[in-house]
């Protein structure tokens, strides 16, 4: 059946969120936690960042109190206790160093512009409606999506199949005439085979690739654009 649509995931996968926040968390290590480890440091940062951002799409939680608990828990975890007004300092300071540091992931515009030309663009993003749009106008590709649909609006999460439903729906396309194309395995690849999706893994890091669910292409980058193009509209070989 021809590809009449493509599903993209944002963060990690046309917005270098993992960069961004790298580079905001490596300053915040270097002015409030240097004397620990950066590597525990960022894992209890990521550890801790998808608990509560759960709470937040669930809208348990506020943004701001999120982050502010975030790095409470963080620098707890690492045995160096903060006051609740420290904490609100580390956390405006690292919302300080992540938004400078935003960049689009390398080949994302070229990607999307090329794929917009031969078929219709949806992002969808377990995100909150203002940032998606923040960081799709940042990268370029406002003009260039046809549907963004985010959990944050709509109260389900990937890898509920409810969300790439919904999806399906506002870009009016059956699941026979969409690909997703995402980085995270638990959310991207195994929401869309539960909504009978073809999907294709994005896979820069190159982790070990799961079994389950089986028949999903991989590749590792965005570029060249014409040859993933071919994968994602058509059924050409995975490329590197």
């Amino acid at each position: 059946m021809t590809i009449r649509a493509v599903l993209f995931d944002l963060d990690d996968t046309l917005f270098d969120h993992r960069g961004a926040s790298r580079a905001a968390l490596a300053e915040v290590h270097r002015r409030h936690a240097s004397a620990s480890d950066f590597e525990a440091f960022e894992g209890a940062h990521v550890r801790i960042l998808e608990e509560l951002h759960l709470e937040v799409l669930a809208g348990t939680r506020g943004l701001d109190d999120a982050r502010r608990e975030r790095f409470r828990r963080v620098f707890e975890a690492i045995g160096m206790p903060l006051s609740a007004e420290d904490a609100g300092a580390v956390a405006a300071a690292y919302r300080a160093g992540y938004v400078p540091s935003w960049r689009a992931v390398e080949g994302a515009a070229a990607l999307v512009t090329a794929i917009r030309a031969r078929a219709r663009v949806g992002v969808i993003s377990n995100n909150l409606i203002e940032e998606t749009r923040e960081k799709l106008a940042f990268c370029g590709l406002t003009s260039l999506v046809d549907a963004v649909v985010v959990s944050g609006d709509e109260g389900i999460s990937k890898p509920d199949p409810r969300l790439f439903h919904i999806a399906l729906d506002r870009l009016g396309v059956t699941a026979g005439e969409t690909v997703m194309f995402g980085d995270s395995w638990a959310a991207d690849i195994v929401g869309a085979a539960r909504a009978g999706i073809r999907r294709v893994w994005f896979n820069p890091r190159r982790r070990p690739k799961p079994a389950d669910p089986a028949d999903v292409d991989e590749v590792f980058s965005l570029t060249p654009a014409d040859r993933l193009v071919a994968l994602l509209l058509g059924r050409a070989e995975g490329t590197d």
